[in-house]
């Protein structure tokens, strides 16, 4: 793994001390030390780390809302690192997007293994969101047929739609009527409307703007698996 920039966050002036030269150890760098939640956050803008480790106990503001706030600003990977196990812990750590959480006290082996998961976790979720942004862009961009051959073969069509529900579905997407749709396929609006239908009855829908948002999620879905 290549050398990372990493903000510790960390209120035990001897445990920081230790984490600090474990991280060194390991080949990365620690370009700061924050010794509370408020110190964190404002680190966290100024230096971009690669890795940010965060204590949950912190003085002042906490490392949940911490965290909450550097990743409200910016996607970093984030380890949550915490001597507490009870539940009340664990529960407040399910809202943020973390990637890994590393129990004290714990050996470099395993704080070493939790930020190789925590940078593979995130780059892979930054892919996703990349790809589905891609996709939602696709749905909405459609402009001719050449357009719509080409989103439908690689993306409608696997969601469980024939070929011409899915040219229908991606026209349908762009807000257009059944007869704007019936002259652009050379069809009749009553055919367009009998593949809505069908759309609906596949997705499970009432409404054209539902079919568009379940179109949506179930890229979305494609996407995460």
């Amino acid at each position: 793994m290549p050398e990372l920039s990493i903000l510790l966050t960390e209120d035990d002036a001897d445990v920081a001390r230790y984490l600090t030269t474990v991280l060194k150890s390991l080949g990365h760098k620690v370009v700061a030390v924050a010794p509370d939640g408020m110190q964190a956050v404002k680190l966290a803008h100024e230096l971009c780390p690669d890795l940010v480790i965060m204590d949950i106990d912190l003085p002042g503001m906490n490392g949940i809302v911490a965290a909450t706030k550097i990743l409200d600003k910016r996607s970093v990977p984030l380890i949550i690192s915490t001597g507490r196990t009870d539940a009340e812990a664990l529960e407040s750590t399910k809202e943020l997007n973390i990637q890994a959480f590393l129990i004290k006290p714990f050996s470099a082996v395993q704080l070493k293994s939790a930020i190789t998961v925590a940078m593979r976790q995130h780059r892979m979720q930054s892919q996703a969101r990349q790809k589905i942004s891609e996709l939602s862009g696709a749905l909405e961009a459609v402009q001719d047929k050449a357009d719509v051959g080409a989103l439908t073969q690689a993306r409608l069509q696997p969601l469980g739609l024939t070929k011409r529900e899915a040219e229908v579905m991606a026209w349908v997407a762009q807000g257009k009527s059944n007869s704007d749709i019936a002259t652009i396929l050379e069809s009749s609006p009553r055919t367009v409307a009998k593949h809505i239908e069908h759309i609906f009855g596949k997705f499970n829908v009432e409404s054209r703007t539902a079919a568009v948002a379940e179109a949506r999620r179930l890229l979305q879905e494609t996407v995460a698996n």
